[in-house]
């Protein structure tokens, strides 16, 4: 048995099994290095509705960012990494060219869910949250629009805690796309009341750091 066949039938698998209708979805990272099309085979082994996308390396655009496209004919959605977090800050402008693409060219990308993965913080499970509310709402708030998909990955407090500013963050895309689609079916609904306090927080962290300068 290969590395890349003992990772598919041996672990995969059983967790597949294990696991069957509780995993609705699956993530691939370095897909490259395995068996795609065994990786998939066992994935879906236990619950052949789920969700599959794989991270198979990237692919940029001139300014360094990362081109959103279907990678493989395995997948229903798109993996959506971003520029590697040693490289940008999770909030870097040139991040945004992925909603773009699905603003662009509609939710599927050749068949493929188009979706993006990013942290809400400096790294993908740690560090300060880097994101201002009123940007991470309306990156959101865009890709849903065209109907496209997100993941923001939070950080974990003790492994099982997030902190309190990204769920304040979650909390508020939850409210206004919650507005949005209210009104999409016809609901109105008041406007939320907390806009003007949305960067306190931000604003508090950018002077510390000037005083550390």
């Amino acid at each position: 048995m290969t590395y890349e066949e003992g990772v598919a039938k041996l672990v995969v698998r059983e967790i597949s099994m294990r696991y069957k209708e509780k995993i609705s979805g699956w993530w691939f990272d370095h897909a490259h290095f395995g068996d795609i099309e065994l990786l998939a085979k066992e994935a879906l082994r236990g619950n052949a509705g789920a969700a599959l996308t794989f991270n198979i390396g990237p692919e940029n655009n001139p300014d360094g960012s990362r081109v959103l496209k279907r990678a493989r004919a395995e997948e229903h959605y798109t993996c959506g990494h971003p520029t590697p977090v040693v490289q940008r800050s999770p909030d870097w402008d040139g991040n945004e060219s992925m909603i773009r693409t699905i603003e662009n060219h509609g939710p599927y990308l050749d068949g493929s869910l188009a979706h993006m993965f990013i942290p809400m913080q400096e790294k993908w499970f740690a560090g300060k949250a880097c994101f201002k509310k009123k940007k991470i709402v309306d990156w959101t708030l865009r890709v849903v629009k065209a109907g496209g998909a997100i993941t923001w990955a939070t950080a974990l407090e003790d492994k099982k805690v997030i902190p309190e500013k990204q769920l304040r963050q979650l909390e508020k895309i939850n409210r206004v796309v919650g507005r949005w689609k209210k009104r999409e079916e016809g609901c109105e609904e008041e406007e939320d009341t907390d806009d003007e306090e949305e960067d306190t927080d931000n604003e508090e962290e950018e002077s510390e750091g000037k005083d550390e300068l």
